[in-house]
């Protein structure tokens, strides 16, 4: 399965949930992970603040440089996760093949087939970029949660191998 995350500007958001994501499934075969904005300053590097949240948590973040999505993006994906509701109606209304692919990422927390937004916090207070990484860190976890349901053959050690005598078996790499 491709999975595509898509915000505004592929420096907040999209690139958080590409990292935590790619964090929970580790190297699951099958699973691919990518994220892209709507309306990027190509090139541009990731939030020092999503940065700092990732850091905390041991989780790499480095490499990263945002990227405009293009019509390849949506051909390759098989789920186009999207922060808000106008990304969707942007998306289907460019790329019309995209139409039953996207999905706001906010369905993953709400368990309601609209959704929740989950807006954007570049440039706002700590209060916002706080409550913007628990939001898109819950929605990841169900993600993964759902995708190990879908995918009982995940099932994987800290390589892609089975668990070794005495470790903990989980669904995907923690």
């Amino acid at each position: 399965m491709n999975i595509l995350f898509v915000c505004t500007g592929n420096v907040s958001r999209s690139f958080l949930a590409e990292k935590l994501l790619v964090n929970e499934v580790g190297s699951v075969h099958g699973i691919a992970v990518s994220s892209a904005g709507l309306l990027t300053f190509p090139g541009s590097p990731p939030d020092p603040k999503m940065l700092e949240y990732l850091n905390e948590r041991g989780i790499p973040g480095g490499g990263h440089l945002a990227r405009q999505i293009r019509a390849e993006d949506v051909q390759w994906a098989d789920l186009i996760l999207v922060m808000q509701k106008e990304h969707a109606e942007d998306l289907e209304g460019k790329w019309p093949e995209a139409i039953g692919k996207v999905k706001l990422l906010g369905t993953y927390i709400s368990g309601v087939l609209e959704g929740d937004d989950i807006p954007d916090p570049y440039g706002r207070s700590a209060y916002h970029y706080r409550l913007v990484q628990s939001q898109i860190a819950l929605a990841v976890k169900a993600l993964a949660e759902s995708l190990a349901e879908e995918r009982p053959a995940a099932r994987v050690g800290r390589r892609g191998s089975p668990p070794k005598k005495g470790e903990k078996e989980n669904r995907f790499r923690r």
